[in-house]
């Protein structure tokens, strides 16, 4: 090749390459119990955001941050109940990815904050990823965003080193990303939400399930909103994502209605949360709408316990819309 041909083009893949670098961030994630947090900017106010792709966009923590009352019916937690809140035009940072005028709700987390013990400026939800991948990789403590990620080259990065042990597609309720699960042998729809420090199901499953359940247990708890409420609680094994086998997850079973009322798109039967995350890698590309996983090498040879369902056909769900 020409000298100055191969200099040219170097120059510009050098310039490509720093485009999509100043498109990409590797923020470090601080774990508080089984809460994703990572430092942002608000209007010029630094601090600690909780990754809840649960919530539809973002939210503040009306404690720190001032707006207008808004007509909105208010948020909601799983426990269902919700609260009025205000609005706000924010301009928004997460290291050196940015979003420009950003209209935001407040809600106020003072209880989270005084749960965790962390002052918290707000909640990052799943739609301000629209244009991103989003990877979260505990066993490095590390989440990156990708904004304006390229489809076709990221499926070709995806095979080097290390292909994925699994891609699934999914599709949106709210903002946040669901996937099909199988529970002995069948298959239900669970979203995928960073901030659940338990998988929830609902409680239409218990039936379902309860052959598959051990350590069972009643536990009070509280979601984004401030009521407390005591639920059936245990560790389901036989549950498969991506076909791929986990290990035991800790699960509560709550009332699904609120949360498939309050988000658009279709009737969830579950929600899989930090235990997802500590058993695999988990890369979200928004763009092309699929979820690829690794599983983390420090659970590669974790004692995989099957449900007495895990062979052979399994018996009817139980009915219900």
């Amino acid at each position: 090749m020409n000298p100055v041909i191969k200099l040219v083009a170097v120059c510009c893949m050098c310039s490509f390459s720093n485009k999509l670098l100043a498109e990409t961030v590797t923020l470090p994630i601080k774990l508080v119990d089984k809460l994703i947090l990572i430092k942002g900017v608000a209007n010029n106010q630094s601090g600690y955001f909780l990754l809840d792709l649960g919530v539809s966009d973002v939210v503040l923590n009306s404690a720190h941050f001032k707006g207008t009352k808004s007509p909105d019916k208010g948020f909601f937690g799983i426990n269902g109940s919700s609260a009025s809140v205000e609005t706000k035009w924010v301009n928004l940072s997460l290291g050196t990815v940015s979003w420009k005028r950003r209209f935001v709700h407040l809600l106020p987390l003072t209880h989270l904050e005084e749960a965790k013990g962390e002052e918290i400026l707000g909640l990052i939800g799943g739609k301000i990823f629209s244009r991103c991948e989003l990877h979260i990789d505990l066993s490095k403590m590390e989440l990156q965003i990708d904004k304006k990620t390229d489809a076709k080259a990221s499926r070709i990065f995806d095979a080097l080193p290390s292909a994925p042990a699994s891609i699934i597609p999914f599709k949106l309720k709210g903002g946040m990303p669901w996937i099909e699960v199988r529970i002995n042998n069948l298959f239900f729809k669970f979203g995928i939400d960073t901030a659940s420090e338990f998988n929830l199901l609902s409680t239409k499953l218990y039936s379902f399930v309860e052959d598959s359940l051990y350590n069972k247990r009643i536990v009070r708890s509280r979601g984004i909103s401030t009521k407390i409420k005591s639920v059936k609680a245990g560790k389901l094994a036989g549950m498969e994502v991506g076909l791929l086998p986990c290990f035991p997850m800790g699960v509560l079973f709550t009332e699904m209605r609120i949360i498939n009322q309050n988000l658009a798109g279709a009737n969830l039967d579950g929600i899989l949360g930090f235990d997802l995350l500590r058993q695999f890698k988990v890369k979200i590309n928004y763009k092309t709408k699929e979820l690829f996983l690794w599983r983390h090498d420090s659970s590669a040879d974790h004692l995989i316990i099957l449900s007495q369902f895990s062979q052979g056909t399994a018996s009817d769900p139980p009915k219900y819309k």
